[in-house]
């Protein structure tokens, strides 16, 4: 059996998670999220994990994920970003890390800005810097691009989703 691994990006509060479960209820994948794979490798609380050394936590990223990745799934989803904002500035995720972690595509999933903000403001569980709704649009973007230059870089398919679009994620999930 070969394993596909996609990399499920976006912004932090654009619903990756929500869009995942939804998912999940239509066809069989292993979900994995960035923090708790990092968290995994570190044990450490991923909400403080921006704040710390990127490059130190995309190394954990990958270690992580050879340690929780199942090898009978033949899907896996790292739910994850490709830009960090972390107190400094947007930092991106080099292509690197996602060629380390065999990604066969990237998904990057989309939503108004507006609806991102009240998704942040609604979520008291998650430590995120406090944006202005102008602010996470171009966040989005540079995300985006981001995301487009990795799949470039690795040759890899793109495809960027909206939370209405659960069932053409899953049959492109299926198609790869």
């Amino acid at each position: 059996m070969s394993q596909r691994t996609i990399a499920f990006v976006g912004i932090s509060g654009v619903g990756k998670s929500t869009f995942l479960r939804s998912a999940a209820k239509k066809i069989p994948f292993q979900h994995l999220t960035a923090g708790s794979l990092i968290g995994r490798a570190r044990e450490s609380e991923c909400d403080r994990l921006r704040l710390q050394n990127i490059d130190e936590n995309q190394r954990l990223l990958v270690a992580g994920f050879e340690m929780a990745k199942n090898s009978t799934e033949s899907l896996v989803v790292i739910d994850g970003h490709v830009i960090i904002d972390a107190g400094n500035g947007l930092q991106a995720i080099g292509a690197d890390v996602f060629a380390a972690l065999s990604v066969g595509a990237i998904v990057h999933l989309e939503a108004k800005a507006m609806q991102i903000l009240t998704n942040r403001q609604g979520d008291k569980s998650r430590d995120r810097p406090t944006l202005s709704v102008n602010e996470l649009a171009a966040h989005q973007i540079r995300s985006r691009n981001a995301a487009l230059d990795i799949s470039r870089s690795l040759t890899i398919p793109f495809r960027s989703f909206s939370h209405d679009d659960v069932s053409e994620f899953c049959a492109f999930a299926i198609g790869l």
